[in-house]
């Protein structure tokens, strides 16, 4: 069951409801937050496949657009982007609450929605889970290795990437007046330690953690262990679960790398449903 709502204090959001198919619902629904200018059926219908994959397991699932992106209008945005997405996720998990009688969430976010995730779960008791794909990436020692064997070196042996280079810089120095450099992007990760302990925090609240890493992202996350790099002390535990995809696209644009996200994604969000009536673990107390 798929129903269009409004919701938020102006009345201004606008999202999909995606109810579960099964007699006996989950004790936890999924909340889909959209990357950069996307709208709720995120990128090639991931949410889209998402949702209607949850909801054949029992797990409710709400997707909607962030203000003035969409169908939602831009009313009471204002603040940081991050400010933006924690209010309205709020409003999101309020209007779940009222109406579905739901009280746990998952978030779930790739890319800027990853970092809008972890924001979100800072101030909301009621986020049991955090699905981040291609979140945060720090870069280690051995990042710069596994970089230029991957990206760099492919890039040396073929002429065509020469005169690619040589047509950019001509460009960058016929249009000297752009802000910001050709392929970059914007992202807003927070300073390394303060990740660490956001992420601390989490997990001493009993979050469970599914950090997910493709080779789309190889500029900031280049190999397997990363993320243990990146922070030791949360290395091994339990409430992480870590998974590394280097053949796979920033956006998992092939169909059979969207078969394998999909399951992947579904089968820690059923495990978490699952067990989310036990008592959290926190290995830091």
């Amino acid at each position: 069951m798929e129903k269009t709502i409004v919701f938020g204090k102006y009345e201004n959001l606008v999202g999909t409801y995606c109810g579960p198919s099964s007699e006996s619902p989950a004790p936890l629904a999924v909340l889909m937050l959209t990357p950069g200018m996307l709208h709720h059926v995120g990128p090639m219908r991931l949410h889209v496949q998402l949702a209607r994959r949850l909801a054949n397991y029992g797990i409710p699932s709400l997707r909607y657009d962030l203000s003035g992106i969409g169908e939602s209008l831009a009313v009471g945005s204002g603040g940081s982007s991050l400010q933006r997405a924690t209010r309205e996720a709020i409003a999101a998990m309020d209007w779940m609450q009222q109406e579905c009688d739901i009280e746990k969430f998952v978030l779930f976010g790739l890319c800027s929605g990853a970092d809008d995730a972890l924001a979100i779960a800072q101030y909301d008791q009621r986020v049991v889970g955090l699905s981040m794909m291609d979140g945060l990436g720090y870069r280690t020692k051995q990042f710069y290795l596994h970089w230029i064997l991957k990206k760099q070196l492919p890039k040396m042996l073929r002429a065509s990437k020469w005169f690619a280079l040589l047509r950019g810089l001509i460009q960058v120095k016929q249009c000297s007046s752009q802000s910001m450099p050709i392929g970059q992007d914007i992202r807003e990760f927070p300073q390394r330690a303060e990740a660490e302990r956001q992420l601390r925090y989490l997990l001493q609240r009993g979050i469970q953690l599914q950090l997910i890493y493709t080779g789309g992202v190889v500029d900031y996350y280049s190999y397997e262990n990363q993320f243990t790099d990146m922070f030791p002390s949360l290395s091994g535990h339990i409430n992480i679960h870590k998974r590394y995809f280097p053949r796979m696209d920033h956006l998992a644009t092939l169909s059979e790398d969207r078969e394998v996200m999909l399951g992947e994604l579904q089968r820690w969000m059923c495990n978490l449903s699952d067990h989310v009536v036990k008592e959290p673990v926190n290995e830091f107390v």
